[in-house]
């Protein structure tokens, strides 16, 4: 099985390499993150986002056309002049003929966005300084196009092998030498390297590019190129608007109190009057209040006594004891009170954070209250709504729109342009949960293409 495994996924690597399509997207991608530092002698202290922006949506939006057209070439084609009826006769199952394509497609991808990643990465140099661009590295950069395109000519006339493949493999050996290269050419007599911090970046443009071309290729099961493309035109589309279609409506429960678990711990309030007998609207913009800049220490103690007194410098100072602990995780139960230090005024604020509306009701009136709610979350929540003086707890939001949030791909997710123009490192732990979530996808879809796969008739267009 095994055996048959990988040489479907090689023949089928070979075969995507070899089609003219590819190695005319390809050389489109490079032309154009090559030319993209031109552009940026009409933008101001912005060159290197304009290129950044725009290397990684060519890979993105390219490489998904091409993920979509491998995957048809492989599978509707072959399905359809009945060579995966040829290959299912021999002892091959479906399964391992659906996911050996899967994998060659997925190495065709991979090596597209390699090459696409190191002309990004090349291109940045290149426009790294505002006034002038490095017109060295930018005539390597086409001079090795151009002589990849010359060796895959010659190759081809002596071997009379296939061209688009013998030029995708000259600039696969190319490309890596000319990034060796440029890293140690000098500018001005010095050594300027590379923008190694965009590699992160660019590794979760891969995850995002096997994830497509994996929905493609169990997509290609069923349908043509036509309605495979259109497929998946519409479900990249709300992949990239899924944060708006059914992130706003997706399910986020706030709790009364801190919540136990992991994951950052983010707050927001809302101040109650008796006449708020229906939702209320938006509450205040989620704080993450363990991240260090306030100090806050906790309680669980129902009546705790005064935080003592520690100055202009709490955090060099203060020690545990008592009914107030710094840290959430030294906490046995849920905290029931937060404290908040002045360095300034040298005070405490210390509030309730549970049963504010039993005890605004126990003054003997109805009287106003602020309420507290919490979430643990990687990513900052959205402002929740809703809420009434007698329940003032959020509304936790939809299971519909939280489980339409789940299935679609969000390619958001893989999109750090915004980080990287804002300076701001991308953790390796992020990369390695999207690594995560692209084996899920890549997973799922490969399930789903076996379900596809499992009763299709291969072979009776070319038998008719």
């Amino acid at each position: 099985m095994l055996t048959s495994l990988y040489q479907i996924a090689k023949n089928t690597f070979r075969e995507s390499l070899r089609e003219p399509i590819y190695l005319l997207l390809l050389l489109t991608a490079l032309c154009l993150i090559g030319i993209f530092p031109v552009f940026t002698m009409f933008v101001f202290r912005e060159q290197v986002k304009l290129v950044v922006d725009s290397a990684m949506a060519t890979t993105m939006v390219i490489g998904w056309l091409m993920a979509v057209l491998c995957a048809s070439h492989a599978i509707s084609r072959e399905i359809d002049n009945g060579t995966a009826l040829l290959l299912l006769s021999k002892p091959v199952k479906r399964p391992v003929f659906i996911v050996a394509k899967i994998m060659g497609i997925l190495a065709a991808l991979s090596a597209f966005w390699l090459l696409c990643a190191l002309a990004a990465v090349i291109s940045i140099r290149v426009a790294k300084d505002q006034f002038r661009l490095d017109n060295t590295a930018m005539g390597l950069y086409f001079g090795v196009l151009a002589l990849a395109l010359i060796i895959a000519g010659v190759h081809n006339y002596v071997t009379r092998s296939s061209f688009p493949m013998a030029a995708v493999l000259a600039l696969l050996v190319l490309f890596p030498l000319l990034t060796v290269g440029i890293y140690y050419l000098p500018v001005a007599g010095q050594r300027v390297g590379l923008p190694m911090e965009t590699a992160p970046a660019l590794v979760l443009i891969l995850y995002s590019v096997w994830a497509m071309g994996s929905l493609a290729t169990a997509l290609s099961t069923r349908f043509a190129l036509v309605s495979n493309l259109l497929l998946c035109t519409v479900i990249f589309l709300a992949g990239l608007m899924s944060d708006y279609l059914f992130g706003r409506q997706a399910r986020e429960a706030w709790a009364d109190t801190v919540p136990r678990g992991g994951g950052p711990v983010w707050m927001s309030t809302y101040t109650f009057v008796p006449t708020e007998v229906l939702d209320v609207g938006r509450w205040s913009i989620p704080d993450r209040v363990d991240d260090g800049r306030v100090f806050t220490v906790w309680s669980t103690a129902a009546a705790p006594t005064p935080p003592p007194m520690v100055g202009s410098k709490p955090a060099e100072v203060w020690r545990d004891g008592g009914d107030w602990f710094r840290n959430l995780r030294d906490l046995t139960t849920a905290p029931l009170h937060m404290a908040r230090y002045n360095p300034e005024a040298l005070t405490w604020q210390v509030l309730r954070l549970v049963d504010e509306p039993r005890l605004a009701q126990e003054k003997g009136a109805k009287h106003s209250f602020t309420e507290y709610v919490f979430r643990r979350s990687v990513h900052r929540p959205r402002v929740p709504a809703g809420g009434t003086y007698s329940l003032p707890y959020p509304i936790p939001g939809s299971r519909v729109a939280s489980l339409c949030h789940a299935c679609f791909p969000n390619w958001q997710l893989f999109w750090m342009a915004d980080a990287l123009a804002a300076k701001r490192p991308i953790p390796a732990s992020y990369v390695a949960l999207g690594a995560a979530y692209a084996i899920l996808v890549v997973s799922f879809f490969m399930l789903l293409a076996i379900a596809l796969f499992w009763q299709r008739e291969v072979g009776s267009q070319a038998v008719a």
